[in-house]
């Protein structure tokens, strides 16, 4: 079967949104290509989750909350497992939302010199409109090519510059666990692989492939989900290069406002303006993408109709868009918001991995589609590293 584009690219593109790209930046100024190898674990386990998600929604045609319901049922954790999800995804989502606003924001203001604070505005009341009349879908295409512009800017720019990096002497690829360093291994994580994703995947893929034999679903699922996210890992690895080569310490000025004025140094009059654009695409795409995800985990979970045109999915997107609005509005340091969001995710992804996993093994999944034994081992790999990383981090913090 060929490659046929769809939920993947959009999950792709909402995890190159302001977070990754200001994550991304930070890492490259402040600790060179150290992490890359973060990255390269982050998109390892997205493709591996993402698949799990896709794979127990496609057969058996139920929303990833509502399976999760559905295997509760009748236990004692089950509904505090569910609280618990839908308070990680709605309050996470709100995070998010916040910076994903406020990353359209600058991207305008950086591409015009328009107010950034306006733009949050205009952008918040775009996105609650477009879900209030159900239209954001072809608004999502544009946004995604625009984004995938930006990717190639960076992969391009990393490629031009990847020599001049390589031929400094103390550069360095080995694991760091410093307590900075750790932060920033569970941000770019939790910029990555993001829970909302699991949901709005596992939802989106069942209507885009509604109709279509379960075998041809999942093919052409996996590979347009492998090769978007492969793009996005691909891209945060050319943010954090062109972090690390441009502006290495960027103690003068924020790093993702470093990289922007380096950028349009080595493009004049073009790298400013290509850059901002693909930013506040970047934000819109997943200022979008948040709300509708908390949305559809929400409303499943509480065994509400996941239909977009529904009232409840109606109040719970537009909750996230006002709140998040709020906060892009009021914050003082956006950076400093988006990279705590996606380190708050990264602690909360043991949890819904677990849960996924466990999903994935039961008797909801007819037996021919249920895990083998090497996702199980991958699965497991992935749940022990972010258990570590997130056990570390909580005993820096409280130790």
């Amino acid at each position: 079967m060929g490659l046929r584009l769809g939920p993947g690219a959009m999950v792709a593109a909402a995890f190159i949104g302001p977070g990754t790209i200001t994550t991304a930046s930070v890492a490259g100024a402040t600790t060179g290509i150290t992490l890359i190898w973060a990255i390269a674990f982050s998109i390892f386990a997205t493709v591996l989750l993402q698949e799990l998600s896709v794979r127990s929604a496609l057969t058996t045609d139920r929303d990833l909350a509502t399976l999760v319901r559905d295997f509760g049922a009748g236990y004692w954790w089950g509904v505090p497992v569910l609280l618990l999800i839908v308070l990680a995804v709605g309050v996470g989502n709100a995070a998010y939302q916040s910076g994903n606003l406020s990353g359209a924001g600058i991207g305008l203001s950086t591409a015009f010199g328009v107010n950034s604070a306006a733009v949050v505005l205009v952008c918040a009341t775009v996105a609650a409109i477009l879900i209030v009349i159900n239209r954001y879908r072809l608004l999502e295409r544009i946004l995604v090519g625009l984004v995938a512009m930006m990717g190639l800017l960076f992969i391009g720019l990393a490629l031009f510059l990847a020599p001049l990096l390589w031929s400094q002497p103390e550069i360095r690829l080995l694991p760091n666990f410093s307590g900075t360093n750790l932060t920033l291994i569970l941000a770019l994580i939790g910029t990555t692989v993001v829970p909302y994703n699991l949901f709005l995947h596992a939802t989106a893929a069942r209507q885009h492939w509604r109709g279509s034999a379960i075998d041809e679903a999942l093919s052409g699922a996996r590979w347009e989900s492998c090769v978007a996210i492969s793009f996005g890992g691909l891209t945060t690895t050319a943010i954090v290069v062109v972090a690390a080569a441009l502006v290495p310490g960027a103690v003068d000025q924020p790093p993702l406002d470093a990289v922007i004025s380096a950028i349009e140094g080595q493009i004049p009059g073009w790298g400013a303006t290509i850059l901002g654009i693909g930013l506040f695409a970047a934000g819109l795409t997943s200022a979008i993408a948040a709300p509708v995800a908390a949305g559809w985990t929400i409303c499943g979970a509480m065994g509400w109709s996941v239909e977009t045109h529904s009232l409840r999915f109606k109040v719970v997107a537009l909750t996230v868009v006002l709140v998040g609005g709020f906060f892009a509005v009021v914050t003082s340091r956006p950076a400093a918001l988006i990279v705590t969001a996606q380190v708050t995710n990264a602690l909360l992804l043991p949890l819904i991995a677990l849960v996924l996993m466990v999903v994935a093994n039961s008797a909801l999944l007819p037996r021919a589609y249920r895990n083998h034994i090497v996702f199980n081992a991958a699965a497991i790999l992935v749940l022990v590293i972010v258990t570590l990383l997130a056990v570390s981090k909580l005993m820096k913090l409280f130790g």
